[in-house]
């Protein structure tokens, strides 16, 4: 029965939200009792169907071994039911600690072990209902014992006093409880129908201070949810993990090559050292000098990004120079687009090459280097003027001159090699991340070094739109036990995508190293700024003793993937690897992103 805690202060759904649509919040019902107990017959009773009908859950069904298994409300989409095994252990509580309201349910009288949970979900501010399976069986027996001293409601009330009593005994006398009694063979009669009035009840009361489950999953596209649909209904799931498959393989494998060029001395070398996140004495840096000291296109990847390249090419300053020429000698098809450095103000060859590009189809963006020089001769003056005076100025004159040459519209960006968070950096960032295509602007981000809080958080919200591929992924392909846990997954995908996410964050050993001597800090200082367990180290154990800890909004999960993808009802019975994977993975961004904001404000002792 009912406890009558639950939620305050309701709030008012969105005023086109009919009641039980998906636009209101979901409420979960985890029924809970213990193998053959009759939770089947329950399920049916609580969502008003008869044994026979379609959506039924079968009678006598082996138990799930896992967590627990969805059986959607046919009548009201929101109203998401869970049957869960009641065992030792801490299982039962944890899916409880997610539920909305909880079903206990027992075929004799309640023990120490539903009242405990009981407790602990009325402490929690839960629903809690308590109900008596199997009803109709003890009735017949009593017919048979009886025969015509059998009264059917004396035998009911007797019934249900003692599943009180039980309660009683086990503390929960007080407010007293009021038990459901179930039909196993005939949901519809005895207590079903009253436990269906109480479950809607509930519905219309948590559906009103809940958010819909769509909110916060906001990264699965209609498109997404449309291709994920066809491929189940070409091929089933293993057509979906294909996709799937395919589509994050297209975005972990994408390449990106990025043109860098300029008159000679224009600090290309710099340029690109600076956007790799090196330092010009670092190993592998790019060489620097006052002379040209590139004669062909020399290819720098990112470090730990070997599928994106910075071209460092040959200087465009001599009087013979031919953008026609020029492209053709530095093979211009590799590059996905340029950028064209000038240190000081852009001259003929810089129109003259950013003409020849767009003929070809290419994208360009001019880049105005070395203000950090500009801006420290003004300091030198009597009369300085404001920095952001001299920027302005800057920029009116590149426009000014791009204009005289046809080429107006095109941006320009105010940067420095030596301080590159800073000046136009991150409009620059922005503007490559929106004109790219998908596949190239994930490469792109994920590969600049931490230099600011805005490029982390935004590595953080791209890395999390491909969480559920890789829960789906991770739950479905090859999937093993592993021990200590009560589903099976594939650990080497784990394994793989969160080193990847703490190369992503900078907090892998290379790259703290790099962090530090760019930032002249000692490498263990920022080490000390890395706190979650993955930041700190990751391997096959450390993986599993995650996903051993990952705990909430698994329910959720499931419900939001419910009403966007039909096919999850396939993959909701299987069990909770995916919901507890996603979870985890999810977790482990959010940790791993904080853990990248402190070592970046140590390495500059400021907030960037």
């Amino acid at each position: 029965m009912s406890d009558a805690s639950g939620p305050e202060m309701p709030l008012q759904p969105p005023a086109d939200a009919s009641p039980g649509s998906p636009d209101r919040g979901d409420v979960s019902v985890v029924i809970v009792g213990a193998p053959g107990c009759g939770k089947s017959a329950l399920l049916n009773a609580a969502r008003g169907l008869a044994e026979g009908d379609a959506r039924a859950a079968p009678l006598g069904a082996p138990a799930s071994s896992g967590g627990p298994v969805l059986y959607p409300d046919p009548a009201r989409p929101n109203l998401l039911l869970w049957e869960l095994a009641l065992t030792e252990g801490e299982g039962p509580a944890r899916w409880l600690a997610e539920g909305d309201v909880v079903l206990l349910a027992t075929d004799g009288l309640f023990g120490a072990s539903h009242a405990r949970l009981a407790q602990e979900a009325r402490g929690a501010g839960k629903t809690v209902h308590f109900a008596r399976t199997k009803a109709d069986l003890d009735l017949h027996t009593l017919r048979r014992l009886l025969g015509e001293r059998y009264d059917r409601a004396r035998a009911l009330d007797a019934l249900r006093a003692a599943c009180v009593q039980s309660l009683a005994a086990h503390g929960l006398g007080e407010p007293p409880p009021v038990v459901f009694l179930v039909s196993g063979h005939e949901p519809q009669e005895l207590d079903g129908p009253l436990l269906r009035q109480a479950l809607v009840g509930d519905v219309r009361v948590y559906e009103r201070v809940l958010r819909p489950a769509l909110s916060g999953f906001e990264q699965i596209s209609e498109r997404e949810v449309a291709e994920i649909q066809e491929a189940y209904e070409l091929g089933g799931l293993a057509e979906v993990v294909t996709r799937v498959q395919c589509s994050l393989e297209t975005l972990w494998n994408a390449r990106l090559d990025v043109a860098v060029t300029g008159e000679s001395g224009a600090g290309k070398s710099t340029f690109v050292n600076a956007l790799r996140g090196l330092s010009d004495e670092a190993e592998g840096a790019a060489q620097t000098g006052v002379t040209e000291t590139t004669a062909q296109p020399t290819a720098y990847p990112y470090p730990g990004y070997p599928n994106v390249t910075l071209w460092d090419l040959p200087g465009i300053g001599t009087p013979s120079f031919r953008a026609d020429r020029y492209l053709e000698a530095v093979d211009f098809t590799r590059y996905d687009f340029f950028i064209i450095l000038a240190s000081e103000r852009f001259k003929e060859n810089h129109v003259r090459l950013a003409r020849a590009i767009v003929e070809q189809g290419k994208r360009f963006y001019f880049v105005r280097a070395k203000v950090d020089n500009d801006l420290e001769a003004t300091r030198r003056r009597k009369d300085p003027p404001e920095e952001e005076e001299v920027l302005e100025e800057i920029r009116r004159d590149c426009r000014e001159r791009l204009g005289q040459a046809g080429l107006g519209d095109t941006k320009v960006f105010l940067l420095s090699s030596f301080e590159l968070e800073k000046y136009d950096f991150q409009a620059f960032e922005e503007t490559l991340e929106r004109e790219l295509p998908g596949h190239k602007r994930h490469a792109f981000l994920l590969s600049l070094p931490n230099l600011s809080r805005a490029i982390i958080e935004r590595k953080r919200q791209l890395l999390h739109q491909e969480v559920w591929k890789v829960a789906l992924l991770s739950s479905l392909v090859a999937a093993v036990p592993l021990p200590g846990l009560a589903f099976t997954c594939d650990v080497s995908i784990l394994l793989r995508k969160l080193a990847a996410y703490r190369q992503d964050f900078g907090l892998d050993a290379a790259s703290l190293a790099r962090l530090a001597e760019r930032a002249g800090k000692p490498l263990e200082a920022l080490r000390a700024e890395v706190r979650s367990v993955l930041g700190r180290g990751i391997n096959k154990e450390v993986v599993i003793g995650l996903l051993g800890k990952a705990t909430g909004g698994g329910l959720v999960v499931v419900n939001f993937f419910f009403h966007r993808i039909p096919i999850y009802g396939a993959l909701a019975s299987g069990g909770i690897s995916f919901h507890t994977t996603y979870s985890m993975l999810s977790q482990c961004l959010e940790e791993l992103a904080a853990d990248s904001q402190r070592v970046l404000v140590k390495a500059f002792d400021s907030e960037v």
